[in-house]
């Protein structure tokens, strides 16, 4: 794995040919690339050119702006890519969560060159909002990440995913989190992110497990005739708790498109 800075995004990834498709991964709420970390141990590593990215204000990456909202931050991403990978080349999403907003803005910006979408347990309905509603419920930022980063450690006491989640939390910036929290908010009242992944006419699957995925969600996905992938038994942190599986299975699928 090396590491370069695009645009003031840290970025992790593996030795790049420019003869090969990309793979872009986007983090979740609160999280950074290193929810990542074990793809580039994967089948996928010797086949793609993969890039884990810190955004601003977490993980490695600093929050330039004060109130970037997270559509600005999908603008920005979009950009990076176009940048990085050569015209017409096609590109493959994988976002986790929350980031699965970001991802499915990114597929609808690059549009044709985008050639599949992996979301990881994104936000499809407002139930997803577990986490990135918690914001709302407190005055300021840092008074909301006291109170987070208390609950968090709780869990990560038990837990491995937690545990990951918590060290990359620890680089969060409070108001970067904020923003997030307070900027989604439009694009989860009513579903409107699930209904947004639906009319996405890139292919795409949505990936989930049935410990942590809400009950409103599980009824989005069938209702709505979601493509989807489930795998029983896992949690939230799919590429953590479930990495040789998920990423052999994203290997297989983008090798038959």
């Amino acid at each position: 794995m090396e590491i370069k800075v695009l645009d003031g995004l840290l970025i992790r990834h593996n030795k790049i040919d420019k003869n090969k498709q990309s793979i872009w991964f986007v983090h979740a709420f609160g999280d950074s690339s290193l929810a990542y970390k074990e793809v580039f141990n994967s089948s996928l590593a010797s086949n793609f050119n993969l890039y884990a990215v810190d955004l601003p204000g977490f993980g490695m990456s600093p929050l330039n702006f004060k109130n970037w909202s997270i559509k600005e931050h999908s603008n920005l991403l979009s950009k990076i890519i176009l940048k990085e990978n050569k015209k017409g080349s096609k590109v493959n999403i994988v976002a986790h969560s929350l980031g699965g907003l970001i991802g499915t803005w990114v597929c609808q910006q690059l549009n044709n060159q985008i050639n599949y979408y992996f979301n990881i347990e994104g936000n499809l309905t407002e139930a997803d909002s577990y986490f990135s509603s918690k914001p709302l419920q407190y005055k300021t930022a840092s008074d909301f990440a006291t109170s987070f980063e208390k609950e968090i450690f709780e869990h990560a006491k038990e837990k491995e995913t937690y545990k990951r989640y918590y060290s990359s939390l620890r680089f969060a910036e409070p108001q970067g989190m904020r923003n997030w929290g307070f900027s989604s908010q439009e694009h989860i009242k009513n579903n409107k992110c699930g209904l947004e992944f639906k009319k996405l006419t890139c292919k795409k699957i949505y990936i989930w497990g049935d410990i942590d995925t809400p009950k409103e969600t599980q009824k989005f996905i069938k209702e709505h005739d979601i493509p989807n992938r489930f795998y029983a038994g896992v949690g939230h942190w799919h590429m953590i708790e479930n990495p040789e599986s998920l990423y052999n299975e994203i290997n297989e699928i983008i090798k038959t498109v």
